[in-house]
Order: C-alpha cells, then structure tokens, then sequence
C-alpha cells in the first residue's frame, strides 16, 4: 500500500517526535544521566510520581499495541483488548505486595531482590531469562510492528523481507543512539511527551472513525459481535474469562516483576510516589481498548476484507485520516516505537551490569558500569533485529502471538517470586524444582505452537490432549501449568528444610504487621478502590 503524507504531516509529526527526543535529551543533561550508575539506570531514583505514571504508560504502549492491538481488533473485535482493562487488578497487587519490598531494599534490579530472598544462583537464571524475555518479545515485536508502518510509508512492500528488515535495523540503530546518550533519564522524561502524542494521537483517530462511520450507535449495529469483549469460554483467541484468569499470573508478571516495567517504579523517589504512579498508570490503561483496538472494529466496518489485518493501522492512516493529523498518528506510532524500545535497551542494559559484570567484577567504578552499560545497549539492539525477523516469519495475529509467548515465558517463575514474597515458607529447593517443571511445561506448549505454525494439524495430531475446549487456548495452558508449577513450590518446600531468617527479614510479608492508617483522599488504595470501579463498569458497558 502506498502511504501518502503531505507536508503538514511532516511538519507535524516532525516537531512532535523532535520535540520528545529533544526534550528527554536536554533534561538527562540537566540531572547528569551518565554522572554515576544511579542516575544513568534510574535517573538518580528521583523520579516524581506523574512522570513515573506517564513512563510506566509509554514502557507498555509500544508498536505492538498500535499495530498489532488494532490489527487483532480488525479480525477478532474488542476481545483483543480484554487483557487491557486489567491493570487495575494486576498493578494493583504489584503496588501493595511487590513494591514495598523493592524499594525498601533499594535494589537496581529484580534479580537482585531475588538474590536476598533465594541466592545467587537465583538471581543469575532470572536474569538470564529476562534478558532472553526483553529481546524476544519486547524488541522483537515492537521492530517488526513499527517496521510494517515505517515500510509502508516510504512506499515499499511489506512482504519484501530484505525491506522490512532494514527498516528494522534502521529503527534499532536510531533508538539505541538515543538511550545510549541519554539513559534511563532521558527515557523516563521523553515518556512525558510520548505518552501523550500517543493518547491525543489514536484519540482523534477514533473520533474521526466513529464520525466516519455514524457514531456509536451506527457502529454496534454495524459490527454487533465485534463490539463486545465478552467470549464464550470455547473461543480459541480470546475467551473472556481464560483472559481474565490469564492476567492473575501473567499480569502481576507484568506489572510487578517484568525489569522493563518495574524499573519506571524503582525510579521514583519513594514508595508513595511509586504507588501513586503506578495509579495514573492504571487510569491511563483505560484507554488502550477504545484507543487502539476500536479503530480496528471501525475498519472492518469501513474497510472490509483487509487481505493482511497487520495493516489495518496503515490503512487507517491512509483512508481516514486528514492531513496535520496523520502526521500526529504517524508521531505517536514513531514514540511508541521509541518509548517502548529505549526502555528495554536501558533494562537490559541494567540487567548485563548489576547482575552479571559486578557479580565477578565487584569493584568496577561507577564510570566503567555506565560505559559498560552503553555496550550492553549495543549487544541488545543486534538481538533485538535477529527477533524480529523471526516475528516477520510468524503468521498468527501479531498481538496475540505476543500474549501467547509472554505467558509461557513467564510461567515457571511467577509463582517462586510472588510466593517468595508472600510465604515465608518457600526456600531456593522448592524454588528451584518449580521453575524447572514450568520450563518442561512451557517447552511443551511452546513445541505444539511451532508445530501448528509450521504444519496445521500436526500439533493436534502429537499432542490431543492440549487441543480440547479448555486446553487450546494460551490462556488455559498458561493458567493450568501455573497452578502446577505453584504447588510444585509449596509441596517441595513443605519437604525440605525451611529458608534461613535472614533471608527473610526484610524480604517477606510480615502478616502480623499493622497496615497503614488511612490518609484520605491521598491513600493510594482509595484511588485503587475507585480504578477498580471504573474498570467493572468498562467492562459492563463493553460486555
């Protein structure tokens, strides 16, 4: 598809992406990103809590959502974005359990929490995985998303894999050259201005959509089935209820152990500044469904028989929107390509420095961990294009192959840091022995998915038994091999010897504590009580 762009586009999407880029560079300067090691992974843990809300928002909104979102919306309506209206629940239990402990311990990373909760063999393997998790979905889906546009876009064919593929390298370069100057500073306060070209950006897109098509009322008549999130239990993309139990473990990952997204927390200057960040955040998430994945519904209502629904945000830019602002739409697909991505190069970068070089190079001085840190950028964005090409080559929906690797991905360790926390009983045996069946679970369920990818049926012929009612789904396999990893953890710990107390002292809950007083209108868990509110009645009112 040829995408046109007139020179008020350019204008506008120019001075808005500039004008972010800019804007993170010039204040990373001003607080000294790369001074010391603090500020250059954490922005000197100084971060107030709407620039903590903001940049958690931005880490999470990435191409995948613009493209893929509205993409998945296109073939599969709403039910796409069910997972969206989560985040009260799941950043909720992050910021009352998982947060306090984090920053009560002022860790760099999550692997180092773990670290003092088990060992340091512990710390080693998650680190390990997240770095293999940052590249192989983070990286891997948001290039290839961002480069279906930004191929499009100068006019190219999207199924020319040697095009593709250096618009990939193209993005990848760019934005590690960003994040290497600026470090987690600059990240953190491009998001600002990210976030909201994104919001107003896909905003007006759905206001033009639904003018075009007649308004609300014209488009549940139109797209009756699409309209609602709600699927029965059988669905093989998106049952309602196999999502919603899907985010009690994959979501709490997300939100509350995922090192690209808790790193935005560790930041902040303190616990309530955290907690009240992670709450704008969790209004902010209120939006993703109507403001990525409708537009997709409105396309198929207005651009039916789409041959690739991966194209479906280009078409909207290109068929819908006016000049001054596509050039807005295509800004906010640009932030979230950078926002998204400069925040996993930082993590990675972290992660390579503070679990892995100071681990056998403990005296490293804090200019060398940065300069390190600028290498480790380099490593990852090489990784990142390698990934992306094996996304390129996957032909299930976008969103939902990102959904689907992130829960096996996650499975065999959620339950061994979550139960750390809470269970002063778990120990590094019962720990270990956990991950260990969920990666033989995963390794399973990641089997029959290539399988079906590469020959259809032959997943169902090997393996029947993941192909029922209640096993198909990612959702279902996800939640079934949780549970079983989860009582692997507790039945081996309750049969070996129990963690020492130092282990313990400032790394799980103290259940006999007294809970914090009520603060009024500025308790978090009053906003949290009210998020929670407005979150049922989206779901009512899209159900």
């Amino acid at each position: 598809m040829t995408f046109t762009l007139t020179w008020l586009d350019w204008c506008v999407g120019t001075i808005a992406v500039g004008g972010s880029i800019w804007f993170g560079w010039h204040m990373s300067r001003r607080v000294g990103a790369g001074k010391d090691s603090s500020s250059f992974f954490l922005a000197g843990r100084n971060l107030p809590w709407w620039i903590v809300g903001l940049s958690l928002y931005a880490t999470n909104i990435g191409a995948e959502h613009l493209v893929g979102l509205t993409g998945d919306a296109y073939r599969y309506g709403l039910s796409a974005g069910t997972v969206e209206l989560t985040t009260a629940m799941c950043l909720g239990m992050a910021a009352a359990i998982l947060f306090p402990y984090y920053i009560r311990n002022k860790v760099f990373t999550i692997p180092e929490f773990l670290e003092m909760r088990y060992s340091p063999l512990a710390r080693s393997f998650f680190s390990g995985l997240m770095l293999i998790i940052c590249v192989m979905t983070k990286m891997a889906f948001c290039l290839f998303a961002g480069a279906l546009v930004m191929t499009s876009l100068v006019g190219s064919d999207v199924t020319n894999t040697s095009v593709v593929m250096t618009m990939v390298i193209s993005i990848a370069v760019v934005t590690a050259i960003f994040t290497i100057v600026g470090g987690f500073a600059g990240v953190a306060y491009a998001d600002i201005i990210q976030s909201t070209i994104k919001i107003l950006g896909c905003g007006l897109m759905l206001a033009i959509g639904l003018y075009q098509v007649g308004g609300w009322h014209e488009l549940l008549a139109k797209a009756p089935v699409a309209m609602h999130v709600h699927k029965p239990y059988t669905d093989p993309d998106y049952p309602f209820w196999g999502v919603i139990l899907g985010a009690i473990y994959g979501g709490i990952f997300y939100w509350g152990v995922d090192q690209v997204n808790v790193q935005r927390v560790l930041g902040a200057a303190n616990l309530k500044q955290a907690r009240w960040g992670a709450m704008f955040c969790v209004l902010l998430k209120l939006t993703p469904i109507f403001i990525f994945a409708m537009p997709g519904v409105i396309a198929s209502v207005l651009y039916p028989g789409l041959e690739e629904p991966k194209n479906t945000f280009v078409t909207l830019m290109n068929k819908l929107l006016p000049d001054g602002v596509r050039g807005l739409v295509l800004a906010a697909l640009v932030c979230a390509l950078i926002s998204a991505l400069d925040a996993t190069m930082n993590s990675v970068s972290t992660l390579f420095v503070r679990d892995f070089i100071l681990r056998f190079r403990p005296h490293t001085t804090e200019k060398s961990q940065v300069a390190i840190g600028r290498w480790a950028i380099a490593a990852c964005t090489a990784a990142g294009v390698g990934a992306a090409y094996l996304v390129y080559k996957n032909q299930e929906g976008l969103y939902k192959y990102l959904q689907t690797i992130s829960i096996y991905l996650v499975m065999p360790i959620t339950p061994a840091i979550v139960f750390g926390i809470l269970s002063k009983r778990v120990n590094m045996t019962g720990a270990v022995v956990s991950v260990i069946v969920g990666m033989a679970l995963a390794s399973l369920f990641v089997a029959d998915q290539l399988m079906e990818m590469m020959s259809k049926g032959t997943g169902e012929a090997t393996f029947p038994f993941l192909h029922g009612d209640l096993t198909r789904n990612y959702t279902y396999r996800g939640l079934y091999g949780t549970i079983l990893v989860t009582a692997t953890l507790f039945g081996v710990s309750y049969l070996t010897r129990r963690p020492r107390p130092e282990q313990l002292a400032t790394t799980t809950v103290d259940w006999g504590e007294r809970w914090e007083s009520f603060q009024g209108l500025a308790d978090w868990r009053l906003h949290l009580a009210v998020l929670c509110v407005l979150t049922v009645l989206c779901y009512w009112w899209l159900w």
